[in-house]
């Protein structure tokens, strides 16, 4: 197949099948990968004035910092954001979204490592990959550091957190992870990636496994935050 024909092709598909905005679902012209620039204009980012509350949420949790991209709530349509990665199995706006949060974080120094919040394999066999290690792919490849996938695993299929209170949430993920090969990890500092930020509990549960490595220091980075936290 020619190149012409090839663009002939792709042309004739997306006026058939046009892309959509992931948020408002309005058409994306030439130039908007995933979201339309209106609500790409929108979208409510960290603009730092919850610095001290995530200070307080970074000593509560045990970590270094808290790093996030934008403010999560799922009344607002910008939840789709995060629905279309997990449920829509949108791999490549999993990395997109990474990028930007890794771009507003490439002036921090010192992470040597990512390590991706883990699925249980059946988790991840049935959704085909893991949302966090495509949000950790999209900052590893910002920062120009490595993805430890192997580090920890988890070892209880939980069901959704969606829903859930908080102590029940914290029940809920309670002892589903453990460490897995760690000699990668020890005496570094290194950042771990999920989606969304809710309640803290499925971070608690991770530092319950990571804290026993020796000389490991955490932070966190995520794309959402709740607001109740």
């Amino acid at each position: 197949m020619t190149w012409l024909s090839s663009s002939f092709f792709s042309n004739f598909f997306r006026l058939l099948y046009p892309r959509a905005c992931v948020v408002c679902g309005d058409v994306l012209v030439d130039g908007e990968p995933f979201l339309c620039s209106v609500c790409l204009s929108g979208l409510p980012l960290n603009d730092g004035i919850d610095e001290e509350a995530d200070e307080v949420l970074a000593n509560d949790l045990g970590i270094g910092h808290l790093y996030w991209l934008f403010r999560y709530d799922r009344a607002s349509d910008f939840h789709k954001l995060v629905y279309a990665i997990k449920y829509r199995f949108n791999k490549e706006l999993g990395v997109w979204a990474g990028k930007m949060l890794g771009e507003r974080m490439k002036d921090i120094s010192g992470i040597d490592c990512i390590i991706p919040v883990p699925l249980h394999p059946k988790r991840e066999k049935e959704r085909g990959f893991n949302q966090a290690f495509m949000i950790g792919t999209g900052i590893a490849s910002v920062l120009s550091v490595r993805v430890a996938s192997g580090v920890l695993k988890r070892v209880v299929n939980t069901p959704s957190q969606t829903g859930l209170e908080r102590g029940q949430r914290a029940d809920n993920v309670a002892e589903a992870f453990e460490l897995g090969d760690t000699a990668c990890v020890e005496d570094c500092h290194v950042l771990l990636v999920d989606d969304v930020v809710t309640s803290g509990a499925t971070i608690r549960a991770c530092m319950m496994e990571l804290s026993k490595i020796k000389g490991i220091r955490v932070s966190v980075a995520c794309l959402g935050k709740s607001g109740s936290i």
